[in-house]
């Protein structure tokens, strides 16, 4: 493990390190939201491809694209519960914390300390948040 040297009066406390690995941070988030645009483009001329060409599949290099079409299902859970038996209910759903609304009823006193300990097992995770400079200032002046 490296020692950590608090900079000297004077010198900067950004290491040069640390300021290339942050730049190439926002350089790969940068290309990967550059990416991502292509790919919808390139998604919706295939998609117009496939519709004047009347055929939903190409091979290109070695590789096989199709375009599948799909529907996504949108429960009503009342509904559901409503019209099947509470075994059945249970089998095909399940329920999950919205921790918002935990922290928002914890706050209230509605779940007590106790509770929270005994229901809650923490994770720790790291994450990285890019900003921009600019509008973090405009915000503070504000």
């Amino acid at each position: 493990m490296k020692e950590y040297y608090p900079p000297s009066k004077g010198e900067n406390p950004m290491s040069k390190a640390l300021s290339t690995a942050g730049k190439q941070y926002v350089a790969a988030l940068e290309a990967l939201a550059s990416a991502e645009k292509a790919v919808a483009v390139a998604k919706e001329l295939f998609a117009e491809a496939v519709a004047e060409a009347g055929v939903n599949e190409v091979s290109v290099d070695g590789k096989k694209i199709s375009m599948i079409s799909a529907v996504r299902r949108n429960f009503i859970v009342e509904k559901l519960k409503e019209l099947v038996n509470a075994k059945v209910y249970e089998t095909v759903t399940k329920t999950a914390v919205e921790p918002k609304a935990f922290d928002k009823a914890r706050k209230a006193g509605e779940i007590s300390a106790e509770v929270e300990e005994a229901c809650v097992t923490p994770t720790s995770y790291t994450r990285i948040v890019v900003a921009d400079e600019k509008a973090s200032e405009e915000a503070v002046a504000v």
